[in-house]
């Protein structure tokens, strides 16, 4: 068992099961959309910014002076995920102003730049978030990242420390969540799938430079990520790959963020959240999935609460307070 706290997340009624909650997060609440974040998403201004010679796309929800909260949306995920877009809402209706975050390749931007996206690559996301506090955030900002933008939101944290940082089911140890996503049919197709979808984009979109066609007969992440590692990467090997951005070990030393994380995530083993460093402050629930958290049958998450709560107490302790975010 692990020293973090155990923090009380209740799910409602049939949603216990770890992967009820993380299909329904992710198929559900896409399928069903409330009024009030059919609106946020009407308010969203999609900008292109170039940082590191990459152009990135953002979706801003500006309110001028409020600190800034940036969103790093999960591995083949986007701006416009469903739990990005939840917790977007959420903190921009509790005063905030909100970027939510495409990396490379994400969403509907593979022909924004010939370079491929891969995990390591983190300079142009700190550039970015920079550049976003830099021009419109207030006077304490904040970072929240998901599953494999929680690995992107610790790294980021480690260069940036003036952020507020929480990272909600990270990717610690890249290689444990390959072969756990892999140990899962389900999850190793849908994984499968969405990154076929994103090198066939790539491919359209530059076609010149790209033949994934073998890469289309490969059906496991693992054999996926030998296969990128080999053709289109700079490393010699998948372990020096993932040595890149593993966050084991001593790197997190010294780092000030939040992890939320549950023990019945189905996509990142536990074990990973067990052995970080003190001043990353851990809390684990006992249900969730993989960064879901749904608190009933309308699908809200009990995450969002938690990222509002966490900030407004933050930025208590640090003397600073948005105007309106802590209410």
């Amino acid at each position: 068992m692990s020293n973090h706290p155990t923090v009380n997340f209740k799910p409602g009624f049939g949603l216990a099961n770890p992967h009820v909650q993380t299909i329904m997060s992710s198929v559900g609440r896409r399928q069903w959309v409330p009024q009030a974040i059919q609106q946020f998403l009407s308010k969203g201004e999609d900008q292109i910014i170039e940082v590191c010679g990459v152009r990135l796309k953002v979706t801003l929800h500006h309110l001028p002076g409020a600190p800034l909260i940036s969103l790093i949306p999960g591995w083949l995920g986007s701006s416009a995920s469903a739990y990005v877009v939840s917790m977007g809402q959420q903190l921009a209706e509790a005063g905030y102003s909100v970027a939510r975050i495409n990396l490379r390749d994400h969403g509907d931007t593979a022909a924004l730049n010939a370079g491929l996206f891969n995990s390591a690559l983190i300079d142009e996301v700190v550039s970015l978030i920079s550049h976003l506090n830099e021009t419109y955030g207030g006077q304490q900002n904040g970072l929240v990242g998901f599953s494999l933008g929680g690995n992107f939101a610790l790294r980021v944290a480690k260069r940036l420390p003036e952020l507020m940082c929480l990272a909600v089911c990270p990717a610690i140890n890249p290689a444990d969540t390959m072969y756990q996503i892999d140990s899962n049919p389900v999850y190793q197709k849908y994984f499968v799938r969405k990154w076929r979808k994103t090198w066939a984009a790539k491919q359209s979109a530059f076609p010149a430079q790209y033949d994934f066609s073998r890469a289309m007969q490969l059906n496991t992440v693992s054999a996926l990520t030998d296969y990128f590692v080999r053709y289109h990467s700079l490393y010699a090997t998948t372990d020096e790959y993932f040595a890149a951005y593993d966050l084991s070990g001593t790197y997190l030393n010294q780092v000030q963020a939040h992890i939320l994380a549950s023990f019945d995530d189905p996509v990142i083993p536990s074990a990973q959240w067990q052995q970080l460093p003190d001043t990353i402050k851990v809390s684990m629930t006992n249900h969730g999935g993989h960064g879901a958290y749904l608190s009933n049958w309308r699908l809200e998450s009990w995450a969002d609460t938690y990222a509002l709560q966490l900030f407004s107490a933050l930025q208590h302790e640090s003397g600073s307070i948005a105007s309106t975010a802590a209410q």
